[in-house]
């Protein structure tokens, strides 16, 4: 208890309004020390208490002794230690005038201060007492069904300073937290715990759980046993079954000295997967007890089996370290078919059926004796060593729509091995050939070489492959792109004279096959025509291209099928034409009405039309938009007026023109 000596006299103008507060409501100097002043009565038992419950409701009464007028009582409570209603705004008094009843909410838990004041005229005076507010939330405990009519239950709750079980309706009896107990159950269906504080005997909070229904013991299964990496070290990965809820699973393992608990791995009922990092060799099965200690069974029992490999004289091992039973049998997948051609050697088996560079990988899969599952050994790789040269590679040599050489490598096999490299060289013209890179990868090489340097030095190419091994096979035969040159045959581009050079493929004995093909901007196709020989004149060009692209897709030549070479893309530029009259006569007469735009090769142009003052008149950007005279709906103006056009090619070169009309009657 304490004792405020604080004379409170902000409350002016409120004791003005309310007569019954006619003197000032704050303590005032000189009170008298009590030792008990006001007590906290717990409603619901109508006992004095010392510390509060959230939720449960308290009420506050004098001490016996003394004799206070209850009108003049107010009660308020504030968190915190020595906390009080001094200098509170906008009253400095507890609130709370009898009867009051005060109830603690969970965001009251901790100490709170409880204020009186009695506003005694003859003798005002200001108690606290503090308090502390206990949060009573539902104890955290866990039940778990025995066989025999008994449960184990374990309280994991944190909150209160004791605890209670008690199974059903039976006695009661202590239980400490986090060690478990085996309740008998007496036939109970369910189990209550109840959580007290020391401090404050009606803070208690009781939870209840219904007991489940145990599980019929079933012996576990441990079906398979795979090795990420060889041991020691490598993480095991168990296929488990049959681990029903309402039992205490184990794993256990048998290293050659007798089974034990493998630490660190915990089973939970229902796993069907179980991880073991850094594995031991043995024997692993798993042991099942119920939560009492009872209902013991094993699952048979998986030997690891741990793979290891090498490569010498073009031939693969693999060499075996087995903890499985005797009559095991074993079965063993290369790149993931099942293969029979292997040797035994000591300690493992031997793989003849190996190419140098290419790498395998193995494993083996060990099937127990009796039922107990199988055992999947880690996968390796094995690089086979050799001193064979690898197969002759081909060559596609072809241009994008860029105007670039891409270089496409065909190998016997989809893939370059890792560790192995192309070589490629390049010759120009008559000179002599050239390093042109080297690629560890099957991404095409790209010659960026200007296409004027191309066209007076035509290009071939050649590629080796070299392996891991050292080997490096023979060179490809040569691979050389046709290149295609195209001009106007005559004055207006009306026909087009194309040239090219020969296209050598893979296979130089195989006669090349040409299609040309006329390409819009974009590079779609808008025709095709077959051609032979070196040279071919387009007679019959689209009429409405400005710019005649070709190029040549090449087939035949040893090319896979469903492949295709091209040569560069070739273009005839066409000049555009342009007719305006120089007058005309919007008199509705039908003849010359209008003033149009006239030519060739009109494609998203700006021809616009000015008065003698520099204003626009007219304006249009395609052939169906003329000019019938008109300023902004009024008749024509007779007069002279001048024009610009304006046109980006085809080819992306500006065209300009300007001129000048007349308007005649």
């Amino acid at each position: 208890m304490k004792l405020v000596n604080r004379c409170f006299f902000l409350l002016f103008l409120w004791t003005w309004a309310n007569n019954a507060w006619a003197q000032n409501p704050c303590a005032t100097l000189g009170q008298p020390q009590l030792s008990c002043t006001f007590l906290a009565i717990d409603v619901a038992s109508n006992r004095p208490v010392d510390a509060f419950c959230v939720g449960r409701p308290v009420r506050f009464e004098l001490c016996p002794g003394r004799t206070v007028p209850t009108a003049v009582l107010s009660y308020g409570v504030l968190r915190g230690t020595d906390v009080t209603y001094v200098d509170k705004t906008p009253r400095c008094f507890p609130p709370n005038y009898l009867p009051y009843t005060y109830t603690p909410t969970a965001a009251e838990v901790g100490p709170v201060t409880v204020s009186e004041l009695a506003n005694d005229s003859s003798n005002p005076t200001y108690y606290i007492r503090n308090f502390q507010v206990y949060d009573t939330p539902l104890p955290v405990f866990t039940v778990a069904p025995c066989p025999g009519g008994a449960a184990l239950v374990t309280v994991t709750d944190a909150t209160y300073d004791s605890y209670e079980v008690q199974a059903g309706t039976g006695a009661s009896q202590a239980i400490a937290r986090n060690q478990p107990l085996i309740v008998p159950l007496a036939g109970a269906t369910s189990v209550t715990v109840t959580g007290h504080y020391a401090a404050n005997g009606v803070c208690e909070r009781a939870a209840t759980q219904p007991i489940g229904t145990l599980a019929p013991a079933v012996t576990p299964v441990l079906s398979s046993l795979t090795l990420s990496g060889p041991l020691t070290g490598g993480t095991a990965t168990l296929a488990v079954g049959s681990l029903p809820a309402g039992y205490l699973y184990t794993l256990q393992v048998d290293p050659g000295t007798g089974f034990q608990n493998v630490p660190g791995v915990a089973v939970a009922p229902g796993s069907t997967s179980l991880s073991v990092p850094g594995a031991a060799a043995g024997r692993y099965r798993i042991a099942r007890a119920d939560y009492c200690g009872g209902s013991p069974d094993i699952s048979l029992p998986i030997g690891t089996l741990s793979l290891t490999g090498a490569s010498a004289r073009n031939r693969n091992q693999l060499l075996l370290t087995d903890a499985g039973s005797p009559g095991t049998t074993y079965t063993v997948t290369r790149n993931g078919t099942a293969i029979a051609t292997l040797v035994p050697i000591s300690g493992g088996l031997e793989d003849a059926d190996v190419q140098c560079g290419s790498t395998y990988t193995y494993v083996v899969t060990a099937t127990q004796p009796g039922g107990g599952g199988v055992a999947v050994s880690n996968s390796v790789a094995i690089t086979t060593v050799s001193n064979l040269l690898p197969p002759q590679p081909r060559l596609v040599a072809s241009f994008n729509l860029n105007n670039v050489v891409v270089l496409t490598p065909v190998l016997a096999t989809p893939t370059l091995l890792v560790g192995s490299s192309l070589r490629y060289s390049r010759t120009a013209g008559s000179g002599a050939p050239a390093d042109f890179g080297t690629a560890t990868s099957l991404r095409a090489p790209r010659d960026s070489t200007d296409l004027a340097t191309l066209k007076a030095n035509p290009p071939c190419y050649t590629v080796r492959l070299a392996d891991v091994c050292g080997n490096t096979s023979p060179a490809s035969p040569a691979t050389c792109p046709a290149i295609l040159s195209a001009s106007a045959a005559d004055a207006d581009g009306s026909t087009a004279a194309l040239t090219w050079t020969p296209f050598t493929g893979p296979d130089p004995a195989i006669p090349a096959t040409y299609t040309l093909q006329r390409l819009a901007a974009d590079g779609s196709v808008l025709s095709t025509v077959a051609v032979t020989g070196n040279t071919y004149t387009d007679l019959t060009p689209p009429t409405d291209r400005q710019v005649l692209r070709y190029r040549l897709q090449i087939g035949g030549a040893g090319l896979p099928a469903g492949t295709f070479s091209f040569s560069n893309l070739a273009s005839v530029t066409r000049q555009l034409t342009l007719t305006i009259p120089t007058a005309f006569t919007p008199n509705g007469d039908g003849l010359n009405d209008v003033l149009e735009v006239k030519g060739r090769y009109l494609n998203n142009y700006t021809f616009v039309v000015v008065d003698r003052n520099g204003q626009q008149v007219f304006l249009g950007t395609q052939r169906s938009e003329t000019w019938d005279g008109t300023i902004k709906g009024h008749a024509p103006v007779l007069g002279a007026y001048v024009w610009r056009f304006q046109q980006n090619n085809e080819d992306g070169k500006p065209f300009s023109a300007t001129g000048a009309v007349t308007i005649l009657k």
